[in-house]
């Protein structure tokens, strides 16, 4: 499947999708609100973000899928870019019967907005989307991109796409966290050979193991939480 040829909504389409927790007499429609309110109150734990190029020489699908299952299993809903897109509609985690691989706020909110707990944005020329989305979460909510309870993760290794949307991310302020497959000498080493950067309020986490990191990108989320006290 080519990039073009990806699943994609429109950052207006997942608007749209979450006016179906308004009450339109009273709430305000066409904004994240309803979105924010999930995550305050604890529904939605927070948001991930997987992208990445073609991983698949690097990386087992099963392994992707897993950790697609864990962060949506843990009321984390997931918007995938690039290769995630592609392996996500694969495991039918693109469906709306994936809401039953959830834990218990993220299918209520599925069962509600009537979306899958994997949104797919296309290929990785809609990467802007996402700031779009950030930048409309801070806006309704009066925080900082760092404050949010939002991550990014490219589980498919340090290349040097990987490198720069790393660093991207990073640079706005969101916590990200690469997986790359085992490696010779220090992980330091790697790091600083790689180019990956933290920014001025993000970190940037590597890890060979896909299923530690998505503990720790749980756990990052958990620590935003805790941070802004909701």
């Amino acid at each position: 499947m080519s990039e073009s040829a990806l699943p994609k909504l429109e950052v207006a389409d997942i608007i749209q999708a979450l006016d179906g927790f308004c009450n339109s007499k009273v709430d305000t429609t066409g904004t994240t609100k309803p979105l924010l309110e999930c995550v305050t109150s604890g529904v939605l734990r927070g948001a991930a973000v997987l992208l990445g190029t073609d991983g698949s020489e690097v990386r087992d699908t099963d392994e992707y899928v897993a950790l697609f299952k864990k962060l949506i299993a843990n009321d984390i809903v997931v918007l995938a870019i690039g290769y995630p897109v592609k392996v996500a509609a694969d495991a039918g985690l693109l469906n709306p019967e994936a809401k039953e691989l959830c834990g218990a706020g993220l299918k209520r909110v599925c069962e509600l907005a009537e979306i899958p707990p994997v949104l797919p944005l296309g290929g990785l020329e809609n990467v802007g989307n996402v700031v779009t989305i950030a930048t409309a979460l801070c806006n309704d909510s009066g925080l900082t991109v760092p404050q949010l309870p939002v991550v990014g993760c490219d589980p498919a290794g340090v290349t040097a796409q990987a490198v720069e949307l790393g660093n991207t991310f990073a640079g706005l302020g969101v916590d990200t966290f690469i997986g790359i497959m085992p490696y010779e000498g220090s992980l330091e080493d790697v790091i600083a050979a790689s180019g990956l950067k933290n920014g001025a309020d993000a970190t940037q986490t590597v890890s060979s193991n896909l299923d530690e990191l998505g503990d720790a990108l749980i756990a990052d989320i958990e620590k935003k939480r805790a941070a802004i006290e909701i």
